[in-house]
């Protein structure tokens, strides 16, 4: 199904030191056993929606992923950057609910509603961060979710370099929260590369003097793709805005051609109840990766 990501479309303050997102609990629902019994019942309805997974939300559903680098879970820095964008991207979306600004380039994860989301987004949390169980079977859907954070974060350093100016210097931690989120990551996985290029190319002007204070959008960007590209093969899910059409079905020819077919291109949501995104948010505000638990 998936390709070199050069020819990806040639056819065609809980949460550290980020700003704290507002948002309120409609609902909690108390993770005893009673409870994860009659969620798993729940969790019939929506099989086959994402794949097959053995549960949709409990925790005992973790998973690994099938990255552009093999299968594998995140792990170290990059699994506390996925983690904590995660965690903010749900209180944002949640907050923001039909007003959500954050898209994904996926006509059907972008209009699913916020309950869906966020249960989307566990299950590619689950996949991400933990190993015991089989990699899913990946869906257009199921990318989409796991991109959001990366979109969220491009959205909010945008948002954050064009509002450095309103933040008084007795707020620093705030005024670059987003890009020092990026930070660690960055230098473990991007600045390596940048060096390397450097020896084959040459030097880039703008990277010299680059730190976590900087406001060059382009760079910033930049770095949150390849940190992306660390887990995608490609942007295939973005086919559904570039060609919507397929979402009524693929000719044999086209699948052929391209890797992409009906059960990777969906247009099919899971069906969500409020007791469901309930827990799942309630399991994403509490999570920690392996070596915190």
């Amino acid at each position: 199904m998936y390709g070199d990501s050069s020819n990806a479309y040639t056819f065609g303050q809980a949460r550290g030191s980020l700003p704290p997102v507002k948002f309120e609990i409609v609902l909690v629902v108390e993770r005893s056993q009673s409870a994860c019994r009659d969620f798993a019942e729940i969790a019939e309805n929506v099989k086959g929606h994402l794949g097959t997974p053995r549960t949709i939300i409990l925790r005992n559903s973790d998973m690994v992923w099938r990255t552009s680098s093999g299968i594998r879970s995140l792990e170290g820095i990059e699994a506390a950057l996925y983690l904590e964008a995660v965690q903010s991207a749900v209180d944002y979306t949640e907050l923001m609910d039909d007003e959500l600004d954050v898209k994904t380039g996926d006509r059907i994860f972008d209009s699913a509603n916020v309950h869906q989301k966020v249960v989307i987004l566990h299950r590619c949390l689950s996949a991400l961060l933990e190993p015991e169980v089989e990699a899913p079977e990946l869906t257009s859907v199921l990318e989409a979710g796991a991109y959001f954070p990366f979109a969220y974060l491009q959205m909010r350093v945008e948002e954050e370099i064009a509002e450095e100016d309103e933040w008084s210097g007795e707020e620093e931690d705030l005024k670059y929260a987003y890009r020092r989120l990026l930070w660690k990551a960055f230098e473990g996985f991007v600045r390596p590369r940048w060096e390397s290029a450097i020896e084959e190319y040459g030097a880039r002007e703008e990277e010299a003097d680059f730190s976590d204070r900087s406001t060059n959008l382009d760079l910033w960007e930049e770095i949150i793709d390849e940190l992306a590209d660390r887990i995608f093969w490609d942007r295939d899910w973005q086919v559904s805005s570039i060609a919507p059409q397929l979402l009524d079905g693929i000719e044999p020819e086209f699948s052929q051609i391209t890797g992409l077919d009906e059960d990777y291109v969906t247009n099919r949501l899971p069906s969500v109840t409020k007791e469901e995104a309930a827990i799942a948010l309630i399991e994403i505000r509490n999570w920690k990766i392996s070596s915190q638990k």
